[in-house]
């Protein structure tokens, strides 16, 4: 119904996000963000998350990473993407059950934009993204 829902063309701010967690219930709870962001959300393993071969990454706007990843740290995937030229400027939210001061801060020190709770919450998700977009907004 929203005639200008694809109007801007290019992606910017208002991009896909990418949700890395290793947990198929959380990620299925991730997908169905979509309808209430009217945005393309691609929900993955970290094992599946290959910047190389996918188009879909790339284009991302926003990466959700979980903290826990199971056989690996979310915030290695966070330091990937922060190291990656190609990524380099890419929103990155990372998303813990019960963040600690010393996890939100280790996770912005290492280059997260935002830090979410889970499970995700279509009303705290959208105060994050709407944060960092507008932030990138007024730079």
């Amino acid at each position: 119904m929203a005639d200008d829902e694809e109007e801007g063309g290019g992606g910017g701010e208002r991009g896909s996000i990418v949700v890395i967690d290793p947990d198929a219930t959380s990620r299925n709870r991730a997908e169905d963000l979509e309808d209430d962001f009217d945005r393309q959300v691609i929900a993955m393993d970290s094992m599946d998350f290959d910047t190389e071969a996918s188009e879909d990454v790339l284009d991302a706007a926003v990466y959700i990473i979980c903290w826990s990843l199971g056989i690996r740290s979310g915030i290695d995937l966070v330091e990937e993407v922060r190291h990656n030229p190609r990524l380099a400027d890419k929103k990155v939210v990372v998303a813990i059950d019960s963040p600690t001061l010393s996890q939100v801060r280790w996770a912005m020190s290492l280059g997260a934009d935002a830090v979410c709770m889970l499970p995700y919450d279509a009303e705290e998700v959208g105060a994050r993204l709407s944060e960092l977009e507008g932030n990138a907004e007024a730079a």
